[in-house]
């Protein structure tokens, strides 16, 4: 690829030698691409390779086939004999160790994971060089820099892998390490170059106003790439899920064999000791009394001796019970994520249009595709392509249907009167909301603010002359509830009852009721706890929940605050010191609503269902819809330097990329030897140094 590189770069720098390019900003795109090739190109033969370079005036490269085996016997494949002590040792080195190179191939596994010690003039007895993996099939994890104090006598591997066959074909030190062009890195590479020179403050391309019509096909490609992106990693990340399913992420496929039944009780038996339970949703006295097989689903609703699903129907009506009529079989989980992915971006994309068009039509069309960008980032896309479970389909169809009714209800306000149908399928969207996730009905409060003047000041909504638009407005709404109530009367004799209560999990939630001292947990960890960043790779770390509080709450290792995650957001927190840049009553009061409901989804979040890295998508929507009515405003106001562009456009990229890298998070939960593969590739194209 590098050389395909090198040639694209003659070719375009000729082309644009003889002026082939009439069109300026064509002329400027080519530019960037020629000095991006360049760059990546540099890049990888220098920096990413340095260790190449390096190792040229390494010394002494020496073999080491002399070496003792301490719980391992090797016939033609070693085997380990003593889990807790097997390790290999080598003396008489008597040369200062620049890096050690090993190729010791794992039989069983992808991987070997093993500890280095060594001695030298500054450590007479071992000194601990940490813990590394040997990946069969990646040639740069095989070679180790190491950096030891004069010249070593002694090195050990401490193999720290169970049930694990391999051989020994050599081990050296001071080996020169080959220049490893990585394809992948290369392209990432020029990639990222291309997008800092087109999003650059400076870059002529921000000459291009927003113009959909002009730009539709640059923004189908982009969400067609985006789509492809997402559907595969979710496709590659379902493997490891569907290898370790179990049947608490079936709930959707086993609601829609119910409803396909015409019932809506889950067709799961029931176990005869758990119905005997006095409080089945005792977890300590429910295990105990079920051992030693807790006969029973775990995080299903179960109530009067029967499972339900708690999770909203909506999706479920959308995509498995269609699937299961026509094919009578289960629709995978990772073919609902991928379609409820592409769904969203749409949604977003088409809210961030109808939002541009109507309150800032002079926005450069880079600032469309970056901001809709964000918000697809902010609402937790990578989190979802990551995760393909069931868990987030509630989360992104409710996000998807909300952008969407948004999108409609503003478009409703475009003429001079009220356009019916408009309002008809944006009540019929921001309805669909309470049945994917009722969170998010939050949503429907922007409606305020959005038709503030139709109904006060114009009387086009609830007076005697708009009764036609006051019905679009609110039948929509009516008939979805009259279902949703249906329905959860049906199950649990409440039309107000959605039955998460009843389900069987970590605690009783049907006695959590509501405490003061929960609501600092919630604003601390998910709005402005730090994370942790380190120098390894993903770069980012969960990080355990501290608390003090004595009492049951849920919690999962979160990786910061959405404040910290999104630093950028924090305009949109503070939208009230830019009100004369907004200068615009509904946008004004939009963002007010919208903060207003972010701050009561984290308490309501925090006081239901507890603190899960998820639930930031259940309200970091809503503070970067903020966000970006700010953005909008100070990038369209004629004052604002481009300084501050600069600075803006820092932190919006600071924040994809730390999402980016979450995608990398839940490695420890793959069992899946391809995830694993894919997880030390990008492993190594990022941590060239090592």
């Amino acid at each position: 690829m590098l050389l395909v590189f090198i040639i694209g770069i003659i070719i375009l720098i000729f082309l644009d030698r003889f002026n082939v390019y009439k069109n300026k900003y064509l002329k400027a795109f080519f530019g960037y691409v020629i000095y991006s090739l360049i760059i990546s190109s540099f890049l990888e033969v220098t920096i990413f390779n340095y260790r190449h370079y390096e190792s040229l005036i390494f010394k002494n490269e020496k073999e080491l086939v002399s070496y003792n085996l301490f719980g391992i016997t090797c016939d033609s494949v070693c085997h380990v004999t003593d889990k807790e002590n097997a390790y290999i040792e080598m003396f008489n080195i008597d040369s200062e160790i620049s890096n050690l190179y090993l190729d010791i191939q794992s039989k069983d596994n992808l991987y070997l994971k093993y500890k280095i010690d060594f001695t030298d003039e500054a450590n007479k007895l071992y000194a601990d060089g940490g813990s590394r993996y040997y990946v069969n099939n990646i040639e740069e994890s095989h070679y180790i820099r190491m950096h030891t104090s004069g010249k070593s006598e002694a090195l050990r591997l401490t193999i720290l892998e169970d049930n694990n066959n391999f051989t020994i074909n050599e081990i050296k030190i001071n080996k020169e390490v080959p220049m490893f062009i990585n394809n992948l890195r290369l392209l990432l590479t020029f990639i990222f170059s291309l997008l800092i020179f087109i999003i650059n403050p400076k870059s002529i391309l921000y000459e291009l106003k927003f113009d959909f019509k002009k730009g539709k096909v640059i923004t189908v490609v982009i969400i067609s790439a985006l789509g492809l992106v997402l559907c595969s990693n979710t496709l590659l990340c379902a493997k490891s899920y569907n290898d370790n399913e179990t049947s608490q992420y079936s709930q959707y496929k086993n609601l829609a064999k119910a409803l396909s039944k015409g019932h809506f009780y889950l067709d799961l038996k029931v176990s005869d000791k758990l119905k005997e339970l006095e409080n089945p949703y005792d977890i300590s006295y429910r295990d105990n009394y079920l051992k030693p097989y807790k006969d029973y689903y775990w995080d299903y609703a179960y109530y009067n001796q029967k499972y339900y699903s708690y999770f909203g129907i909506v999706p479920c009506l959308l995509t498995y019970l269609p699937f299961r009529l026509i094919t009578h079989s289960d629709l995978p989980n990772y073919i609902a994520m991928s379609i409820s992915l592409i769904f969203l971006l749409i949604s977003v994309y088409k809210f961030m249009y109808t939002l541009i068009k109507k309150y800032f039509p002079k926005t450069s069309f880079i600032w469309y595709q970056l901001l809709s960008l964000f918000l697809l980032v902010a609402s937790g896309l990578f989190i979802f392509s990551a995760e393909p479970t069931f868990y987030n389909l509630p989360i992104i169809f409710g996000l998807s249907f909300s952008y969407l009714g948004l999108s409609f209800w503003l478009k409703s306000t475009d003429d001079k009167k009220l356009n019916k149908k408009y309002l008809a399928l944006g009540s019929l969207c921001m309805a669909l909301v309470a049945g994917c996730r009722p969170q998010l009905l939050v949503g429907s409060f922007l409606g305020v603010p959005i038709f503030w003047d139709h109904v006060f000041k114009k009387r086009e909504l609830f007076s005697k002359n708009s009764l036609k638009e006051t019905l679009c407005l609110c039948l929509p709404f009516v008939i979805v509830a009259l279902f949703i109530m249906y329905y959860n009367y049906a199950r649990f004799g409440s039309i107000f009852d959605f039955g998460a209560n009843y389900n069987l999990t970590t605690n009783d939630m049907t006695k959590r009721g509501f405490r003061f001292d929960r609501i600092f947990l919630g604003l601390y960890y998910f709005l402005f706890a730090p994370g942790r960043i380190s120098l390894v790779f993903p770069f980012v770390m969960s990080d355990e929940i501290l608390t003090s509080y004595v009492g049951v709450t849920i919690f999962e290792n979160m990786y910061g605050g959405f404040f910290f995650i999104n630093l950028i957001t924090l305009l949109g927190l503070c939208f009230f010191k830019f009100k004369k840049v907004i200068n615009n009553k509904v946008l004004s009061n939009m963002c007010l609503t919208l903060v207003i409901s972010a701050l009561l989804v984290v308490l309501a979040d925090t006081q239901m269902a507890g603190i899960l890295p998820r639930y930031l998508s259940d309200f970091g929507w809503l503070i970067s819809l903020s966000t970006i009515i700010v953005i909008l405003s100070l990038v369209n106001s004629r004052n604002f330097k481009i300084d501050y562009k600069k600075l803006i456009v820092t932190f919006i990229v600071i924040s994809l990329v730390f999402n980016f890298f979450t995608i990398f998070l839940n490695k420890e939960s793959f069992n899946n030897s391809l995830i694993n593969l894919i997880y030390y590739k990008m492993y190594y194209l990022f941590m060239f140094w090592l």
